[in-house]
């Protein structure tokens, strides 16, 4: 009896507390706390690596409306993801020097995808394979977040082809 009382009590205390769970400040203090400025996405190398001389060294996303970007379905994130991959395992797979490219994709509810791109590194000899991999990438523009604007970073490191690539 005892303890269907106290489960009754605390059942009624969750019940009042409910609305300020839910309030503003609650949510802000959440995402303050446990979000950051951007969040990391951590894939396996085998789900991450477009080719062997390839690494993926960061994925990332951010939107300045939702710091904890929950108007990006993970399923849009993934898509986008797997529709790059293969272009920069086509582009930079044989690749002849080591560099790293960042490619930002800006997400809106009702507007194409747009591109950005930066290179580090890249010797005048890449230009073809980043001119390349830049117009395939910037093709890509059917992907959107559910409101608001989501930017999702993915930064490749590429390897010369035939040289070792660093252990993760």
């Amino acid at each position: 009896m005892f303890n269907a009382i106290t489960a009754r009590s605390s059942l009624f205390v969750l019940l009042a507390l409910m609305p300020a769970l839910g309030s503003a400040e609650t949510t802000q203090g959440f995402e303050e706390h446990f979000c950051g400025e951007a969040i990391g996405i951590y894939l396996p190398n085998a789900e991450g690596k477009p080719a062997a001389n390839i690494t993926l060294a960061d994925f990332q996303m951010m939107s300045p409306q939702d710091r904890c970007v929950r108007n990006l379905p993970h399923d849009e994130l993934m898509r986008l993801h797997a529709a790059v991959k293969p272009i920069a395992a086509a582009a930079f797979a044989k690749s002849e020097a080591s560099f790293g490219v960042m490619a930002r994709y800006t997400l809106t509810p009702d507007r194409p995808t747009t591109f950005d791109m930066q290179v580090r590194d890249a010797p005048d000899a890449e230009t073809e394979r980043l001119t390349r991999f830049h117009n395939e990438a910037e093709a890509l523009r059917n992907f959107h977040s559910t409101s608001g604007t989501v930017y999702v970073v993915i930064h490749y490191t590429v390897h010369a082809s035939g040289e070792p690539v660093p252990a993760d």
